[in-house]
């Protein structure tokens, strides 16, 4: 791992970078066009019904539960700024930034997260309007209002919460691990707003809501952009979810890292062989959108998010098989320690791609089952 003096994707800057819409997320989009999200959930029921391998009711159980706290969070607290409970009078007067960001960082790893870093907001991370989507399940705004906040919210926290690797390997059967770390990425950034609230600080606690997670991870040093569009860290691989908390509290920025990611997705492609939908490109990065989904001014693999999307509500439930396949997504020991420390020198990487596929690593889990019966039967 190298820490450098600017993001890796900076690179691939070929022009102004416009800010992004919320409206047009494949999410938000999805709500115009036939209420896409309520589809995948009525399939859901569908598979359950007919009892679906990996699909089945205790498999749509577990992931609901795991959804739980998310959703009571996110349209309580995300979204918006958090008032203080006990402290509404004082405010802690002129804390050392660097004192101060170390204390915030442990309280960030003491309520939960695996992975935090500081990073300035950069307005051009920050979506320009809310879209249908983050309104739906927050609350916290209406359909088309203005995101303005990068000059009275300076600093942003980003938290990465690692899903577990057993888990994910179900996918695209139900994989409930996304689920849980929303819950805990919900839980994660309410409960740090809250501390920075109770210091005399402002502070806006979220998980997809206000900006764009990727690029904001990749400037608090937590990781790189990956073809897969998700963000690639050291210690998880891509398989991660993120929140954040916006804020004024004087904080000292974490310096972005290069771990090797861009050259090593440059030769690997397996996302993109294994996508489901064909959502993800193979090939030389380009700088050109394929739709209103992606944004122009930078190369990059842009997803054909709608597309993904669609698949989502073929099959039922969410998709994490980029993330199964990636091979960065390994358990975090010493064998594989070692195969970071050779794949972050981009060393043999289109060897080291040849021997994770003929290992059977990224290989579906084969027993996604419970020992026993899932018949259904009307409720009383």
């Amino acid at each position: 791992m190298r820490y450098v003096k600017e993001p890796t994707y900076t690179k691939f800057i070929t022009g102004d970078i416009p800010r992004f819409d919320d409206r047009n997320t494949a999410f938000s989009n999805g709500q115009r066009e036939g209420n896409k999200y309520t589809s995948m959930h009525n399939q859901c029921v569908e598979n359950l019904k007919k009892g679906k391998k990996g699909k089945t009711v205790l498999d749509a159980a577990t992931f609901s539960a795991g959804a739980t706290v998310d959703y009571v969070v996110r349209r309580n607290l995300l979204g918006r700024e958090i008032v203080p409970v006990y402290n509404t009078t004082h405010r802690l007067e002129s804390p050392d930034p660097e004192k101060i960001s170390s204390i915030v960082k442990e309280k960030a790893r003491w309520i939960g997260a695996d992975l935090v870093g500081i990073a300035k907001t950069d307005p051009r991370w920050i979506y320009t309007h809310w879209g249908e989507q983050n309104v739906r399940y927050s609350q916290a705004a209406e359909v088309g209002d203005p995101i303005e906040i990068a000059e009275d919210y300076p600093f942003v926290i980003v938290m990465a919460h690692a899903m577990g690797y057993e888990m994910v390997k179900r996918s695209p059967a139900v994989e409930a691990d996304t689920d849980i770390e929303y819950s805990k990425g919900a839980w994660c950034s309410a409960s740090l707003a809250t501390f920075i609230a109770e210091l005399g600080y402002r502070a806006i606690p979220a998980v997809n809501e206000i900006g764009i997670n990727v690029p904001l991870a990749v400037d608090a040093g937590l990781g790189e952009a990956g073809r897969n569009g998700q963000l690639i860290t050291r210690d998880y691989g891509p398989r991660v979810r993120i929140s954040k908390v916006f804020t004024n509290l004087p904080l000292v920025s974490d310096t972005p890292i290069d771990i090797g990611v861009q050259k090593f997705c440059e030769v690997c492609e397996l996302c993109s062989t294994y996508c489901p939908s064909k959502s993800l490109m193979k090939g030389e990065r380009t700088d050109q959108p394929w739709n209103l989904h992606n944004v122009p001014g930078m190369k990059k693999w842009p997803i054909k998010a709608m597309q993904c999307l669609d698949f989502w509500v073929k099959n039922g439930n969410h998709c994490s098989v980029c993330i199964r396949v990636c091979p960065w997504n390994k358990p975090n020991d010493l064998l594989h320690k070692f195969v970071r420390f050779v794949v972050e020198r981009n060393i043999m990487s289109k060897t080291i791609v040849y021997f994770d596929q003929l290992l059977g690593y990224g290989k579906q889990a084969k027993d996604l089952g419970y020992d026993i019966e899932t018949h259904l039967e009307p409720r009383e």
